[in-house]
């Protein structure tokens, strides 16, 4: 077998916008935030939700509030929900109601890629160790488990909520690392975020190898370390295990 970096023992992957995507592919972020706040009985049109993340970006560059424009722990996706909440002028905008929101997004309509299941079940015929290590809530383990159980065993499952700890934290990777029983020298991840994913795991995690899931095809990126690859279809990671 032939790996991007040596010695490469187990593969991990990311969960969001890597192996499966919520409501439809295509939907814009806010049409996604839109969708997800009705699910929890907040009905407002989608230019509400527009406005509402605009007028919130330009607080977080004018340093008028605390925040971050693409949130990764509960805390920060929280957060953002209750500045959402607040810009849309709804009546309640506490923590329980952010919470609600944030465990919701594991009940949305979920579909893996059509490229996810032919990779598996490709790379389930070699010796490779696979897992799943997502920032996401436990809402969402059901859902692994369904989708992808047949390829991944649940003990092979990392989610941040239940550990307490996010991506791009050196923990988290290393934790997910040893749920595989695997030096975290001998991991590649593989998703969607360039910076978060695939540079994480490499200069955090200190994982052997980080790629790069680009399905956006946003092309290549100057300056990233060398044991970090970009594909843009899951299946082209098939061509590092020849």
């Amino acid at each position: 077998m032939k790996m991007p970096v040596e010695g490469i023992k187990a593969i991990l992957f990311d969960w969001d916008f890597t192996l499966a995507y919520t409501l439809q592919p295509e939907m814009s972020h806010i049409e996604r935030t839109a969708v997800l706040f009705q699910h929890v009985g907040i009905r407002y049109p989608v230019a509400d939700f527009r406005a509402a993340r605009e007028s919130l970006l330009a607080d977080i560059a004018l340093g008028r509030i605390d925040g971050t424009v693409k949130p990764q722990t509960r805390w920060e996706i929280m957060n953002f929900y209750r500045q959402m909440l607040i810009r849309l002028g709804h009546p309640d905008t506490s923590r329980e109601l952010a919470y609600r929101i944030y465990i919701a997004y594991g009940h949305l309509p979920t579909t893996l890629y059509d490229d996810v299941v032919f990779t598996l079940q490709k790379l389930c015929q070699t010796d490779l160790v696979l897992g799943i290590l997502s920032n996401h809530s436990t809402t969402v383990r059901p859902v692994m488990e369904n989708l992808v159980g047949a390829y991944i065993p649940t003990a092979h499952i990392t989610i941040s909520e239940e550990v307490g700890v996010h991506k791009p934290s050196k923990t988290i990777f290393q934790r997910a690392a040893n749920r595989l029983h695997t030096p975290a020298a001998q991991c590649l991840y593989v998703g969607d975020n360039l910076n978060v994913d695939a540079i994480g795991a490499v200069e955090q995690g200190l994982y052997g190898g980080g790629i790069w899931l680009d399905r956006a095809n946003v092309g290549t990126v100057q300056d990233i370390p060398a044991q970090v690859h970009r594909i843009s279809m899951l299946s082209q990671l098939l061509d590092f295990c020849s």
